[in-house]
This record gives structure tokens, C-alpha cells and sequence, in this order.
């Protein structure tokens, strides 16, 4: 199994586990660059389930997002950010190519926001059926990237 493929398991496995969509892909991102910190699916907890379980932005591609920005973020305004963007819209086009759409509402068909939508999607397994091939597919693609952003000369 490749290193990314791994990656992408790891963050299925952490998704299955009780970590949002978010974090699963970001904790898996980060154990995969080796770096540390327990404060990983801390910062992206807010963002599953479309952001606060509002349905917007899938949190697989958020926590993705995360992760590539700790390797092609800045941290101060003099650094430019156009390969983050570059990185991220490559992401955004290939998650909507296999997918078909962004939006956690639309990948999961349930409201989020909505207690008895969201214990319903439970009970029925639709997180483990729609949105963990989302989480795995993310926890592959940005472990890929990354490794090969990280072999290239700034």
C-alpha cells in the first residue's frame, strides 16, 4: 500500500473511530508529515459536517484544506499564497470531478442542523456509507500532495 493510500485509510479509520470528517483528515494529514500536536482535531472540530452541521463546505475538504496550509501556508502577510490556491483548487476540481459537488448537504442528503435528520443518518449508517470514502479519499489526495510539495524547492 503507498504512503498516501495509507493516509487516506488512517483518516477512514480515525473518521470511524468518533472524529468528524474535518478532523479525521487533518489528524491523518499531520501523523503522515510527522508532525505533533494534540491540537490538531481541536482546530478542526468546528468545521464537520459542512461547518458547524450547517450542510456547507464538506469538512473532508476543509480539514484537507488545514493540512495543505501547514505545508504552503504563511505565516506572515510578505509570504504569497498562490501555490496554497493552486494546491487547493486542484483539490477542489478533483473532489468535485469524483463526486460531484462540495457541499455536505448535497454528498449526504440530510440536514445537518436538523436533530431527528442527523440521529436518523445515524442509525442508518449514512455516515459511514456517504461521508468515510469522502474522508479517505481526502486523507489520499493531500498525503500525495504533500509529500511532493514538500520534495520541491521553494
Amino acid at each position: 500500500m503507498t504512503a498516501d493510500a495509507e493516509a487516506g485509510k488512517k483518516a477512514r479509520e480515525l473518521f470511524l473511530s468518533g472524529l468528524n470528517c474535518a478532523e479525521s483528515v487533518l489528524v491523518a494529514s499531520m501523523e503522515h508529515l510527522g508532525a505533533k500536536g494534540d491540537w490538531f482535531p481541536r482546530v478542526a472540530s468546528g468545521f464537520g459536517s459542512g461547518i458547524c452541521l450547517s450542510g456547507r463546505e464538506c469538512g473532508a475538504v476543509t480539514g484537507s484544506i488545514m493540512a495543505l496550509g501547514w505545508v504552503l501556508g504563511r505565516d506572515d502577510a510578505s509570504v504569497k499564497t498562490e501555490r496554497l490556491y493552486e494546491v487547493g483548487a486542484e483539490l477542489l476540481t478533483d473532489f468535485v470531478d469524483k463526486f460531484g459537488t462540495t457541499t455536505c448537504k448535497k454528498l449526504i442528503g440530510v440536514e445537518l442542523c436538523d436533530p431527528s435528520e442527523r440521529k436518523l443518518a445515524r442509525e442508518q449508517g449514512y455516515f459511514e456509507e456517504r461521508c468515510a470514502p469522502l474522508v479517505e479519499f481526502c486523507g489520499a489526495w493531500v498525503a500525495g500532495r504533500l509529500d511532493e510539495e514538500r520534495i520541491k524547492p521553494a
